[in-house]
């Protein structure tokens, strides 16, 4: 008596996993052609992810340079800094005033 099963374990099945179980229950020539076809596909498949994963990311980035622009704007934030020259060479003088003192 022969029993054969197939099991995914965890996680989810993709559809390239489904194909090629599919391709290998085929007979000959057939299974070969689906097979390649299949890998093809998953590599185009794959690199489109990483495409728009990374298109993804470089607009996030974009949000959080625009979000630090904002901050370095607002004067409530942000501390003046004042660089003076001193009496001694090379050793300045700084005067760091925050913005919410009425100095």
């Amino acid at each position: 008596m022969k029993k054969l099963f197939e099991h995914q374990w965890g996680g989810e099945e993709m559809w390239y996993q489904e194909a090629e179980r599919w391709a290998n229950k085929q007979k000959f020539p057939i299974n070969h052609i689906a097979l390649a076809i299949i890998a093809w596909l998953k590599e185009l498949w794959i690199d489109a992810k990483i495409d728009l994963e990374m298109k993804s990311v470089d607009k996030q980035a974009q949000e959080i340079v625009k979000q630090w622009e904002e901050e370095e704007k607002d004067p409530f934030k942000n501390p003046e800094i004042i660089v003076t020259p001193s009496e001694v060479d090379g050793l300045d003088t700084i005067e760091i005033k925050s913005p919410w003192s009425r100095e």
